[in-house]
């Protein structure tokens, strides 16, 4: 009995491994199958499964000035988040990196507009013949948070819409970098217009229409958003005339991307802020100060320049004249100083009521006490009376005996303009 055990147990173990080389031998013929033959039987069973195409991205060649890393997978998860809770306006463009480098022929020294507090201007003409402003936002390494910032402070000012606004017309955040596209309007600053013996005096009319034009500007700003626009950087550099001597204020909304960038460019802000410091309202910077109110005080000063024809803060003159509102507070309100104060290029041709009237607007808007400087709106509705003549004095405040007599062809054909600079303070 223990032998025929045995012989039973050595039956069982030849049939199992007789069938473990018969399965072996079927699977190394599948393996060996044709490809086509594979191929029909893998097809066969995915017919319904769609087809994968990987593509590989054209390479994008390095700028001059722009340093390239790659942002895209974070990229996409920023504007996919922040456009669940923001909505850019409807014409605003998104540009190519690519596209941008062949307008500015690849951001190069010949395509520099100027040198700005947040970073470099470039001109951008592109194949269609359009024309435009390409600034370059050098920013550090930023944050997915920092992003959404920037994409945030983008938004608000692609809904600026306003004829003494610079438009923006676009943007671009590819590949790590921060550009903005504007409209170009000319490479004539009102700073350059005020201060650079390349240009004759700005006559008294169209100083009187520049100011109305940069304060509807910044009404527009403070009375049609929620919570109010708030400039922040209101200087001569930053209001650009066309040819017709129209202001287009610029840099609307920006300054609050400085924190963000590079420490090369915060370096060159903060020598630009010493020669801008006479912009700068008592209380900037306090807690709880109100953004509107500091923009006033700056439209003020900016009302003194182009009054005086003076810098707001000039290193080269005598000490107690260096600050240009602190050495016209007293003289505003006497009629013989007030005189001596108006920009010789334009004294014969003020008429000394209209003189009177500006002066008083730019007392309340320079107040020390920010309390006292009243909304735009109301210095809006004032410097329009002036312009219009409506206090009773003669039509836009020029003194028909005494005008300029570039007055005329200054507003319509700019032969009061002699060349333009070769470099502009482009600065939004």
């Amino acid at each position: 009995m223990s032998c025929a055990a045995l012989l039973v147990a050595i039956h069982i173990k030849k049939s199992r491994a007789q069938k473990n080389r018969s399965f072996e031998g079927s699977q190394s013929s599948f393996n060996t199958l044709p490809l086509s033959v594979v191929r029909d039987l893998s097809s066969a069973a995915s017919e319904d499964s769609p087809q994968l195409v990987t593509l590989t991205p054209p390479p994008i060649p390095t700028p001059n000035r722009v340093t390239q890393t790659n942002h895209c997978s974070s990229e996409k998860k920023i504007r996919r988040s922040f456009s669940r809770k923001q909505k850019m306006a409807d014409d605003l463009m998104w540009f190519t990196l690519p596209k941008l480098q062949l307008a500015t022929n690849n951001f190069s020294n010949e395509s520099l507009l100027g040198e700005g507090s947040l970073g470099s201007v470039f001109k951008a003409e592109f194949p269609d013949g359009q024309v435009m402003a390409v600034k370059n936002i050098s920013t550090v390494e930023l944050s997915l948070h920092e992003e959404e910032e920037f994409l945030n402070v983008i938004c608000r000012a692609s809904h600026f819409r306003h004829p003494n606004i610079v438009k923006l017309h676009g943007y671009c955040t590819e590949h790590g970098q921060h550009l903005l596209v504007y409209e170009y309007i000319s490479d004539t600053t009102l700073d350059a217009a005020l201060h650079t013996e390349a240009y004759k005096p700005l006559p008294w009319g169209t100083r009187l229409r520049i100011s109305l034009g940069i304060a509807k500007a910044l009404e527009y700003l403070h009375s049609s958003f929620c919570p109010p626009a708030i400039h922040s950087n209101l200087k001569a550099s930053n209001v650009f005339l066309d040819l017709e001597l129209k202001p287009h204020l610029s840099d609307c909304g920006l300054a609050v991307l400085r924190p963000l960038t590079s420490n090369i460019v915060k370096l060159k802000a903060s020598e630009m802020a010493i020669t801008n410091a006479g912009y700068i309202a008592p209380e900037h910077g306090q807690a709880g100060s109100d953004g509107t109110k500091c923009d006033i005080y700056a439209f003020g000063v900016l009302l003194l320049e182009l009054l005086t024809g003076r810098r707001p803060f000039d290193h080269s003159t005598a000490r107690e004249e260096q600050s240009l509102v602190k050495w016209a507070w007293s003289r505003l309100h006497d009629k013989e100083s007030l005189q001596e104060m108006v920009d010789p290029g334009i004294k014969r041709s003020v008429h000394a009521k209209a003189l009177s009237q500006y002066a008083d607007i730019i007392s309340v808007c320079i107040q020390l006490n920010k309390e006292y400087r009243p909304p735009m709106s109301e210095i809006v509705e004032s410097l329009g009376r002036l312009t219009t003549g409506r206090h009773g004095g003669t039509s836009t405040g020029v003194d028909t005996e005494r005008s300029d007599p570039f007055e005329r062809s200054f507003r319509s054909t700019r032969t009061g303009f002699m060349g333009s600079p070769t470099l502009s303070m482009f600065s939004t």
